[in-house]
Parts: structure tokens; C-alpha cells; sequence
């Protein structure tokens, strides 16, 4: 199963002055009322194994009110192996990562160690929210996976936030934002490579776990980058593409101060028997696709990474009917380790429970 989690502490963190548990190599659940902490549990795993938490928080907003700081400490073990993660993080919100007591200065030096996989109720609604919670769920395992794809996001939301501030002052030189476009043309289409690579192995996965969900559907996806909106440029050069698609909407980048090409402005469609679910798919089918996206994430990363990831789960037992509770409760603790937050154990069938290791907070 490669490296597991076998003890969680937090100090100072949020609500916890100090919490410590050892979880199960499989399955944990953690059930408590609601504002008890449980999905603080949750991100700070996703802290220390993603680097990030899909709360985006502010960096202080993570210590405890009153304290000086923060830290979170993770160990792992298995295949032989012994692992260690541990963050802290001050009240001005300055933070460090050591990794087996070296310090680390780069998240990329810590993501994706431990990939982890984070399904929360927010998550149930990608399909039909706005474009950025789908590109964030390419990118989120993205960052995890490869240095060299977390280094071109990077890049290009740096190169980004230069143009913008530019094409927002009626004064700048001409000259340095042609330069801008150049180097963010390079950097878009480098980082929409990798980003479109990605997309189509999750797809694949997609596809098969959301025919299992829902037998008689077929589910496909189509990346579709800002400078293709119609759908009939998917094949030619992108660097030329992004470069013509920039220089027609000039005036309009002018007279708005923002960027309207790129990555940061690509789409992700669902279709369900060739229909686009945005428009037409029903509640339950949207939250099929989302749930299958994020089992198909598991096995993508397991594949890629050769280690499993760890599957949080934040209370979406509750979103889901009893089917896809059942489906769940089907995959949960053996393609992954997983930790799962409830208010109420009755969402879970009795096999599920007899196997987990459950923590009660109170």
C-alpha cells in the first residue's frame, strides 16, 4: 500500500490546542457534532501532504487565537520506510515545512511526498460552478504529481499577474507588455500541455468509474482551451493559436486591464450521452460525475506516483443518497487510505464501520 499515515498531531492549530490521533492504515472515521474541528483534521493533512488546503486560507488565519504559532507534524511509515512532515506557522503567517528534519523551502519540495485526494461538499458542485473549481481539479493533482507541472503553473500565474497590473495602468510602455505577451505565451503553452496531458488521463479513469456508478450512461470530457471556444482549433499550434487569439482581443484586454486569453481562462465540459451536463444533466448526475472524478483522481495518482494517495473525505456522506453513499463506502479504505468526517455513523453501513477505526470528538 506504500506509505501510510500513522500519527497526525496539531498544536495550536485552529480550534485545537492539541490534537493527536494514530489512524488506521485503512480507514478512519472522525465523528463529532458540527464547528467541533473535524474538517480542520482534514486540511491539515492536506497541509502537509499537498501543501496547500482547499479552504485557501490566509496563512495566520491557521493559529490557534492567542498563540505564536502553529504546527502540524505528520509521520508515514511503510515498505520499510519511516517519513515525516511537520509545518508551523506564525502569527504573521510566515511558514516552513521540514521533511524528515530538513528543512524545505519550495511547497514543491513537500507536495505530492504523500499524494492526497480532498472530496468535500463544495466539491459536489464542480460540474455546474464556475470554470476554476475545474481547472483547480486538474491542477490540485497536477502539483502533486510533478514538480515540472507545479513550476509552470507557477510561472505562468507570475508572468499573469505582471500583464494584468499593466494592461490596468493606461500608462504603460507598450513595449514591456509586448514582452509580457511573448513570455506569456510561452509560459501558456507549455503549462496547457501539461495541464491537458493530465486532463486526458483522468478522463480515461472517469469514463469507466462513472459507466460503474450509473450503468447505461456514457460519460466523455473535453478540455477546451480559451482560444477554441468553437471548438475547431483543438489540434493546431498553441503557441501560435494563443498568439492570434491575443492580438483580436487587444483593444478588449485594453479597455477591461485584464488577461481574456490562457489557461487561467480554459474550460472542462461534461457530456452525458453527448448532452452537456452543465445544462442538462440532472443534480444526481452532476454529483455522479463528481464523485467518479474524484475516484478516478485516486487511481491517476496511484498509477503515476506508485503510491497511494490519501483520501480525505469532509462530511460528503451526508451530500450523497444512498447509492452513491454505497458506491463510496464500496472504494473507501482499499484503493486508498482514508479519513472520513461525519456528524452521524448512520450514514455508514454496519461492514464499513466494523472496519474502521472511529474517533469520537467531542
Amino acid at each position: 500500500m506504500g506509505l501510510v499515515v500513522t500519527r497526525l498531531t496539531l498544536r495550536n492549530f485552529r480550534s485545537y490546542e492539541l490534537f493527536e490521533i494514530e489512524p488506521d492504515r485503512h480507514l478512519t472515521v472522525l465523528v463529532g457534532e458540527n464547528a467541533v474541528g473535524k474538517t480542520n483534521a482534514i486540511e491539515a493533512i492536506e497541509l502537509v501532504t499537498a501543501g496547500n488546503s482547499f479552504r485557501r486560507p490566509q496563512w495566520s488565519e491557521l493559529v490557534r487565537w492567542g498563540s505564536a504559532e502553529c504546527q502540524v507534524s505528520l509521520q508515514a511509515g511503510g515498505d520499510g520506510r519511516a517519513f515525516s512532515t511537520d509545518l508551523t506557522v506564525s502569527s504573521d503567517g510566515r511558514r516552513s515545512y521540514r521533511v524528515n528534519g530538513k528543512a524545505k523551502r519550495r511547497i514543491a519540495e513537500v507536495a505530492g511526498i504523500i499524494p492526497c485526494v480532498v472530496f468535500t461538499p463544495d466539491d459536489l458542485r464542480m460540474v455546474k460552478d464556475s470554470a476554476d473549481k475545474r481547472r483547480a481539479a486538474i491542477d490540485d493533482v497536477g502539483d502533486q504529481l510533478s514538480p515540472a507541472y507545479l513550476a509552470a503553473r507557477m510561472e505562468y500565474e507570475r508572468v499573469l499577474r505582471q500583464r494584468n497590473a499593466l494592461l490596468k495602468d493606461p500608462g504603460s510602455d507598450e513595449g514591456v507588455l509586448d514582452a509580457l505577451t511573448e513570455r506569456l505565451i510561452a509560459h501558456g503553452a507549455s503549462f496547457c500541455g501539461h495541464r491537458r496531458r493530465l486532463f486526458d488521463r483522468i478522463v480515461v479513469k472517469l469514463s469507466d468509474v462513472y459507466e460503474t456508478l450509473s450503468p447505461g450512461e456514457t460519460l466523455s470530457a473535453e478540455y477546451i482551451p480559451s482560444w477554441d471556444r468553437g471548438g475547431e482549433l483543438s489540434h493546431g499550434d498553441p503557441v501560435e493559436l494563443m498568439a492570434h487569439a491575443l492580438g483580436q482581443r487587444a483593444s478588449e484586454e485594453r479597455a477591461r486591464g485584464l488577461t481574456l486569453v490562457g489557461p487561467h481562462r480554459d474550460e472542462v465540459a461534461f457530456l452525458i450521452g453527448g448532452r452537456d451536463a452543465r445544462s442538462f444533466g440532472s443534480q444526481g448526475q452532476t454529483r455522479t460525475i463528481a464523485l467518479a472524478w474524484k475516484l478516478a483522481e485516486v487511481s491517476v495518482i496511484s498509477e503515476i506516483a506508485g503510491q497511494p494517495p490519501v483520501l480525505l473525505l469532509d462530511d460528503v456522506m451526508s451530500e450523497l443518497d444512498e447509492r452513491r453513499r454505497h458506491a463510496l463506502a464500496s472504494f473507501v479504505g482499499g484503493a486508498a487510505q482514508t479519513f472520513v468526517t461525519t456528524t452521524n455513523l448512520g450514514y455508514f453501513e454496519g461492514d464499513m464501520i466494523r472496519r474502521a477505526k472511529v474517533i469520537h470528538i467531542p
